[in-house]
């Protein structure tokens, strides 16, 4: 206890150079976890964005149906609906979602673009998306059987078209026998994905009226959808072995998007943090060395007295955590504080590459991940010391005193 409070009061009498170093330390922190408590939420939305338009567990067959002349839109996957009924039973899953991938051409009057559609159950398929798919305040757009069947477009090709909802629009595409087919359908209105190249070309109907099309009830994939994200893996475990030839993924095999993104945010923290570090040990590196200057004649008479140099190493080590310790707490604070005024004001992000809207910043607040930030910058600063103290066990006792 005593060489506690013998450090603190030699941090006390340091004042403005302690201060200057605490400041450093502190805005190191609060950028270091106001910086990463933004790239963890960018991690989460994108595991979102992946698992709701894909799903936890997806299962495709690769292998081409002889029936469809094993080339046709990747409609592979078949009796499907055994499988689903059998997946219901799993009190692990919350919804198990068919899509069927197609597509051909769309036209309205003289007008008309290509297409790439997704047969989907028109009852829950905009139920999983969430924020991330918009319809203009409609969650489901063609529940009401009709004599037309029903498409929703995205907002760009509706636009390219000059359709609104009502309107009739005619799909031409081939059936499985290779032969042209078309039906007539309702516009039910347009949704945003909020990525150009997505809006442009893509539309969902249901999946009867991709099978009266196509003239194949066969799909593309079935979307499994879970109660907890963690069991994906056990999941796809199960399915592997009950499934011969069919393939069965997770969501993060198929999450091209978050992978890439992730490892471009990981190499940018990673610089930002080693800089912050390499500061944080030169500018405790500077206040030690400092104190020691100011010292030695007090470090020699230690030394004099017969003081063992790990005693004389403990205390500016011990000084260097105090310091540490004020003021990672202050950074803390101060990250907290800075986090919530920018989640509490709502701040926009301008639209990424690829997109047309931004999207808003929010910076996650965890205290066990503010808390390990902390005590590794807290062991930088010990270890700063240690290094910078260390020459105190060669000081020459007798020059130094004279």
């Amino acid at each position: 206890m005593s060489w506690l409070r013998i450090a603190l009061r030699n941090v006390l009498r340091d004042g403005t150079r302690v201060i200057n170093t605490l400041l450093i330390i502190a805005v190191g922190l609060t950028a270091l976890l106001v910086g990463s408590g933004f790239m963890l939420s960018t991690y989460d939305a994108l595991q979102e964005i992946a698992m709701r338009s894909e799903g936890h567990v997806i299962v495709t067959d690769d292998n081409p149906d002889p029936a469809l002349g094993g080339t046709h839109q990747q409609l592979n996957l078949s009796g499907w609906q055994t499988l689903q009924s059998s997946l219901w039973k799993d009190e692990r899953v919350v919804r198990v979602l068919p899509r069927a991938r197609f597509e051909g051409i769309i036209s309205k009057g003289n007008k008309s673009a290509v297409f790439f559609g997704s047969g989907v159950d028109s009852k829950e398929e905009f139920r999983v998306h969430g924020p991330f798919l918009r319809t203009d305040g409609v969650l489901n757009p063609w529940l009401t059987p009709q004599e037309t069947p029903d498409v929703v477009l995205g907002a760009q090709l509706a636009r390219t078209l000059n359709a609104t909802k009502g309107d009739l629009l005619t799909l031409h595409t081939q059936n499985r026998h290779g032969e042209n087919s078309e039906i007539t359908v309702q516009l039910a209105g347009p949704y945003h994905t909020g990525t150009p190249e997505i809006d442009n070309h893509s539309l969902m109907t249901s999946l009867t009226t991709v099978a009266t099309l196509l003239d194949t009830d066969n799909i593309s994939q079935l979307s499994i959808y879970l109660h907890q994200r963690e069991a994906s893996a056990a999941v796809q475990t199960l399915l592997q072995n009950s499934l011969n030839g069919i393939t069965v993924q997770t969501w993060q095999q198929r999450a091209e998007l978050y992978h890439k993104v992730k490892a471009i945010y990981d190499r940018i923290f990673g610089v930002m943090g080693f800089i912050i570090l390499v500061v944080i040990f030169l500018a405790i590196s500077n206040t030690i060395a400092l104190a020691i200057h100011q010292r030695r004649e007090e470090i020699a008479t230690l030394s004099a007295l017969g003081t063992n140099p790990s005693r004389i190493y403990a205390n500016f080590i011990l000084e260097a955590c105090l310091i540490g310790l004020a003021a990672t707490t202050l950074g803390m604070l101060l990250s907290y504080a800075i986090s919530n005024g920018i989640n509490l004001a709502e701040l926009m992000m301008p639209a990424p590459p690829g997109k047309t809207e931004g999207y808003p910043i929010f910076i996650y607040i965890s205290w066990p991940h503010y808390l390990i930030t902390s005590a590794m910058l807290i062991i930088v600063a010990a270890f700063a010391a240690f290094l910078t103290t260390y020459r105190v066990a060669r000081t020459n006792i007798a020059r130094t005193l004279s």
